[in-house]
């Protein structure tokens, strides 16, 4: 997240200082494609755009920046909830506000640049569970293609993470469950990352060393960081893109990691974690639309281990296979025309589904669908009306003590966004 984010920035400054008519009003948006950051410009041909990449470099000894990012919405949602083995049937709730995890955010952005070879990041967030640190990291650009970080950082699992989950960037009020419901966050690591030019293909590499995860009673693994790690393991993530196309409209990556999630001592000692991850990303803008597609599969498996069944009174244990996966595909329309108020909108539509393991006494089955209209006041400002419908089913199993259920939401969300 570090160099993704210290570019935007930078790009951020240009954009605010610079006169260039590239950036005014035939200006349609910036699109981060790949690994680099694009002014996509309207020409002045009846049925063309053009990718024009920023040019952020700017030498200096030493220049520290203050910006960040804010996000603010009213959230309402009506909920039933069925349950066959709990008696429920079809109890329904009301609920809104104006400040839950999704719809609000203020996090501030501090950069600290030494020179051309130190970059030292740390951005604070106040939301409605509080004061906490999204990142704070100190990087040391070794050679072109070559960062070498450290600190408190995303790992590069995926790309929505670490890319994509900004609210100004997101074009929906809520994350992805299939993206959000992985146990892979940020934690205390080292890293390096980089890219290069291959011929007119570009690729771009991200790795991590970090500390281990740890196995709960119920077969489910949590990232801990450093107050509450069980296990002297470390976590092995990274991910690899590739940029087939010479104008970087389409991108696709994979993603891996790997840890020792049992105690260092005992029964479950050898147990591990291993996820993986596919991505893609893709980008048309011509005369007279742009369309935008993201995707992202991922999986996760933890080794074989009988655990305690919760639900027999002398003990005994019970396995299952512990896999969960879950996916995301996200359409966006937008019209390039002459109207400032038509090209300025944007609408977009998401299908993401995530499932827990079959057997498990956290099985379950979430389905979400978003659609959103978005108003783009510039490429950095935007106001979405989003619905999102979201069913989340346990199915009944006694042999571990699971009651079935249901749970249907309907939720609609104003939201505004800006980057700062």
């Amino acid at each position: 997240m570090s160099s993704i984010k210290y570019l935007l920035i930078l790009l951020a400054g240009v954009l605010i200082t610079s006169t260039s008519k590239a950036q005014d009003k035939d200006t349609l948006e910036v699109q981060k494609i790949g690994d680099k950051y694009f002014l996509i410009v309207d020409h002045k041909e009846p049925d063309t755009v053009k990718y024009v990449p920023m040019d952020y470099h700017k030498k200096f000894d030493s220049h520290f920046m203050v910006v960040g990012l804010t996000t603010v919405g009213f959230n309402q949602n009506w909920t039933t909830t069925n349950s066959v083995a709990g008696g429920i049937m079809n109890q329904k709730s009301k609920t809104n506000n104006l400040g839950d995890a999704d719809n609000f955010e203020f996090s501030p952005m501090l950069l600290w640049r030494h020179g051309e070879k130190f970059l030292l990041e740390f951005e604070p967030s106040f939301t409605s569970g509080g004061l906490s640190v999204n990142w704070a990291d100190v990087s040391y650009f070794a050679a072109p293609g070559l960062i070498i970080r450290a600190g408190y950082m995303v790992l590069p699992f995926g790309t929505y993470s670490k890319r994509l989950a900004a609210g100004w960037i997101n074009k929906f009020g809520y994350d992805p469950i299939s993206a959000t419901s992985t146990t892979v966050g940020s934690d205390w690591g080292l890293g390096i990352g980089g890219g290069a030019q291959v011929g007119k293909m570009k690729i771009n590499y991200d790795i991590s060393l970090s500390n281990g995860f740890n196995l709960g009673n119920d077969g489910q693994v949590t990232n801990p960081g450093i107050s509450g790690n069980t296990n002297i393991a470390k976590t092995v993530c990274g991910r690899f893109g590739w940029l087939p196309i010479a104008n970087s409209s389409l991108e696709i990556g994979v993603s891996g990691l790997y840890s020792r999630a049992g105690l260092d001592t005992g029964a479950n000692r050898n147990v591990s974690a291993i996820m993986a991850a596919g991505d893609i990303q893709y980008i048309y803008s011509k005369r007279p639309i742009q369309v935008t597609f993201k995707g992202q599969y991922n999986m996760s498996y933890i080794t074989k281990y009988n655990y305690t069944n919760p639900a027999d009174s002398t003990g005994g244990s019970y396995n299952f296979t512990n896999l969960s996966y879950g996916y995301y595909a996200m359409l966006a329309l937008r019209p390039i025309v002459n109207n400032k108020i038509l090209r300025n909108m944007e609408v977009a539509g998401r299908f993401s589904q995530f499932n827990t393991p079959t057997g498990s006494t956290w099985e379950s089955q979430t389905r979400q669908i978003d659609v959103a209209l978005d108003y783009w006041f510039n490429w950095r400002t935007v106001i979405k009306l989003c619905y999102e419908n979201r069913l989340q089913t346990n199915p009944l199993n006694t042999k571990v003590g699971l009651a079935d259920s249901k749970v249907l939401s309907h939720i609609l969300q104003v939201q505004f966004s800006i980057q700062l």
